[in-house]
């Protein structure tokens, strides 16, 4: 259901032949909650990251290369470079919001209530503190295939017309994300990480 929303705030890749001796291939979902500025964001870094990680190029290891490069996406966006690159995307955004308005928008009311309330707002706001995505990732390499995911994308391999999970959705509510947030002071409440739908490639 798309709401207030006026567009799309997914993304995703499909990099062929990168990485070392070309011998890599990358496609990716990315989900966008909140504004579609992280999930922007993600899909024009997350192959550099990680063809230039050092468990993929000196180890050769891409299970340990994916899971490092999820966690980088989380550090460079709200470095100072990222945030400045986040802030561009939501100015972005903010514009693109404006011309849909003027072409006459099916709820006005709700245009004007979210402008109200949006964080994004503020010239000031951090963009990375109210915008997310998820992140489903598969990678190709050297004739096999690595899935990693961050929140409720799924991969599915079908095979013979027979569909085979690749992934676990990553909720709030399981158990092991359950300790995590608790010890990191939060809490879950219906689904919800303190009870708001909250980004799952944003750690602070």
């Amino acid at each position: 259901m798309q709401g207030w929303r006026k567009r799309m705030e997914d993304s995703h890749i499909s990099d062929l032949n990168v990485g070392t001796n070309k011998s890599t291939n990358v496609f990716g979902v990315f989900d966008g909650h909140g504004g579609k500025e992280v999930a922007v964001y993600v899909k024009r870094h997350f192959t550099e990251e990680l063809i230039n990680n050092a468990s993929y190029k000196n180890n050769k290891d891409m299970k340990k290369a994916l899971s490092e490069t999820f966690l980088k996406m989380d550090e460079i966006m709200v470095d100072k470079n990222g945030k400045a690159e986040l802030k561009k995307e939501a100015k972005k955004s903010k514009e693109e919001d404006e011309l849909i308005s003027q072409g006459g928008s099916k709820n006005n009311q709700m245009d004007l209530f979210r402008n109200m309330i949006d964080p994004k707002q503020d010239p000031n706001a951090e963009i990375a503190m109210f915008t997310g995505c998820t992140a489903c990732v598969c990678a190709i390499y050297e004739g096999k295939f690595y899935f990693a995911n961050a929140g409720d994308s799924r991969a599915v391999l079908c095979k013979k017309g027979v569909a085979y999970a690749m992934s676990i959705d990553h909720k709030p509510e399981m158990e092991v994300e359950i300790n995590r947030i608790e010890k990191a002071g939060g809490w879950v409440s219906d689904g919800r990480v303190k009870g708001m739908y909250t980004s799952v490639l944003i750690s602070r």
